[in-house]
């Protein structure tokens, strides 16, 4: 039971980092940053 809540906690997680990155580039879609540059900017430390 407990390995199935850390899986879903996990599930979910994944999908509030994927949903970050969408938000993200569609509110700078005018700045042209691409989902790669994105995930080297935030890879660096650069968070945005």
């Amino acid at each position: 039971m407990e390995a199935a809540k850390v899986v879903k906690k996990d599930d979910y997680s994944e999908a509030e980092h994927v949903d970050s990155q969408y938000e993200y580039l569609v509110k700078n879609k005018d700045k042209g940053i691409t989902l790669d540059e994105l995930c080297r900017r935030r890879t660096a430390g650069r968070d945005l």
